[in-house]
């Protein structure tokens, strides 16, 4: 892939982002950096996914990010509906291939809740592990998931700007590093 086109697309699975404080906050921080493409998948509920049209624009990816608010130990159902309709037609294939695969998500719970022995019982590495588990699968490379914690909690915005600021850097390094995506 040619260092000039690279992309980092954004699948972005909010059923409510007009309401969202975080995962709104954390699109936005990074929506207008260049090559970065923010695909709401919302915008797209009462349709099919194209598998063409998606295979295209992941194809052009340099990495992937799955971007969503964390209920029920999952991501909204829409993203796993993108999944089966469009990611199991790419799995092993050149379109994802050695790549990245990064996940931003928001927990309504602090940090402390995410623990073995903690309120929600397990750690956030273990919730996550079907995404992993989806990434080895596809032929893709894993990255450590940004987790921004404790939207219910008295430090949400404290813990939305940290985690925009973490969010943006991160995109710009994979953008301006121009050895990483040599054998992708």
């Amino acid at each position: 892939m040619n260092d000039v086109s690279k992309k980092v697309v954004i699948l972005l699975a909010h059923p409510n982002l007009k309401e969202s404080q975080a995962n709104k906050a954390l699109a936005d921080a990074v929506k207008d950096i260049d090559g970065v493409m923010v695909y709401d998948l919302y915008e797209y509920q009462d349709q099919s996914f194209d598998v063409n049209v998606w295979s295209t624009i992941i194809s052009d990816a340099s990495m992937v990010v799955f971007q969503f608010p964390f209920h029920w130990m999952s991501a909204p159902s829409l993203l796993k509906r993108w999944l089966d309709e469009v990611f199991t037609s790419l799995a092993k294939t050149p379109a994802v291939a050695g790549k990245p695969l990064q996940i931003v998500t928001t927990t309504g719970s602090e940090y402390a809740a995410y623990r073995s022995g903690g309120r929600n019982c397990f750690t956030m590495d273990e919730l996550l592990r079907p995404y992993q588990g989806c990434a080895i699968h596809a032929g893709m490379t894993w990255q450590t998931p940004l987790v921004v914690y404790g939207m219910g909690s008295a430090d949400a915005s404290r813990n939305i700007a940290t985690g925009v600021e973490v969010y943006r850097k991160m995109v710009e390094t994979v953008l301006a590093d121009h050895t990483v995506n040599n054998a992708w």
